[in-house]
């Protein structure tokens, strides 16, 4: 009996990435889950996820831009590219949140298009209190993404490679020191006062620059054999899972799970090799998480408030809510741009 085809594991686009972005995004929505309604269960570090984001974003970029920013593409010139495919996930995410907030009256309604406006165009909340971003919590994961972005263009693409590890490792240092001091790996999504606006930057960059190291060496050709795809796409799901009921404390679980298990897990991911029938799912599965990263929070506080509980059957309700309002703006709105073309690129007749 024939095998099914399977998909090469090291093609430019790597469709078993999208399938573990999807993932991950679906854990940070059960994490929030039990935020707002209490129900516990394994998904209490799913925020860990947050991580994974910028490490994906940094192997990503590494593997498929980096040799476009070197042909002469700008700083600001690459930034702005990423700003115009990520704003529709802020579009989304502050207009759901901003319609709860003139139904709840949370304030003035001029009050209310101000914080709009300045949330549209990603200024952060200076105010030392509530969120980092006025509306949408998760929205300030898009801001330090594209200050990464910002930086990867200016320098971080012509730091060598082995220079860039022993900066992850730096960056990795001050996250220690940091997660620490703040008691967990949650830094980043309260606004930031004049103490704490500089906890963000390890968790971020530590991220960032460790993925960007290891999308250089996948670049180069390093490979390890991988495991079976359903395997690997199941391991970082177990364990964050896991976590909490390690004897480990918050401090060096969430440490445990974001330095070592993280880049392990995403590293095994792409070394996959899922059947290519599964490359449109995946593919179609790391575009929805965008909507539903942005949208889901509002929701599922949205509609505990609507329903005056926090029942088992409000809070499905609330999921599935969140996951049809995600569908409906994956068709709506388009979360794709083109790609960055290099200036001065070298022909390649």
């Amino acid at each position: 009996m024939a095998t099914p085809a399977a998909a090469p594991a090291h093609s430019p686009r790597m469709f078993q990435l999208d399938g573990l972005r999807g993932i991950a995004a679906f854990m940070i929505v059960f994490y929030h889950l039990d935020i707002v309604y209490g129900i516990g269960g394994p998904f209490q570090r799913g925020y860990l996820f947050v991580d994974l984001f910028f490490l994906l974003s940094g192997f990503v970029l590494a593997v498929s831009t980096e040799k476009k920013l070197l042909s002469g593409i700008g700083a600001v010139e690459f930034t702005w590219a990423r700003f115009k495919r990520l704003w529709p996930l802020v579009a989304v995410g502050a207009g759901v949140a901003v319609v709860r907030a003139f139904v709840i009256g949370m304030a003035d309604p001029l009050t209310l298009l101000w914080w709009l406006a300045l949330d549209l165009v990603m200024l952060p909340s200076l105010a030392g209190v509530g969120p980092f971003y006025r509306y949408n919590g998760p929205q300030w994961t898009l801001f330090y993404e594209l200050l990464a972005n910002f930086l990867h263009g200016a320098a971080l693409k012509r730091v060598g490679t082995g220079a860039m590890l022993a900066l992850a490792l730096v960056m990795g240092a001050w996250l220690i020191y940091t997660v620490r001091i703040h008691g967990s790996d949650t830094m980043g999504v309260n606004a930031p006062t004049w103490k704490t606006w500089w906890y963000a930057l390890p968790r971020v960059f530590f991220a960032y620059i460790l993925g960007v190291w290891i999308g250089r060496k996948y670049r180069e050709g390093f490979r390890t054999p991988g495991l079976p795809w359903w395997l690997a796409l199941a391991l970082p799901v177990l364990g964050t899972a896991a976590v909490p009921y390690l004897p480990l404390g918050k401090v060096a679980g969430d440490l445990a799970f974001v330095m070592l298990f993280l880049p392990l897990m995403m590293w095994v991911v792409a070394m996959s090799q899922p059947p290519a029938a599964l490359k449109a799912p995946f593919e179609w599965l790391g575009t929805y998480s965008l909507p539903l990263y942005c949208v889901h929070l509002t929701v599922l506080v949205w509609t505990k408030e609507l329903a005056g509980s926090n029942s088992a059957t409000v809070a499905a309700l609330a999921v599935g809510i969140a996951l049809v309002l995600s569908w409906v703006f994956s068709k709506l709105v388009s979360f794709t741009s083109k790609p960055t073309v290099a200036k001065g690129a070298p022909s390649t007749s």
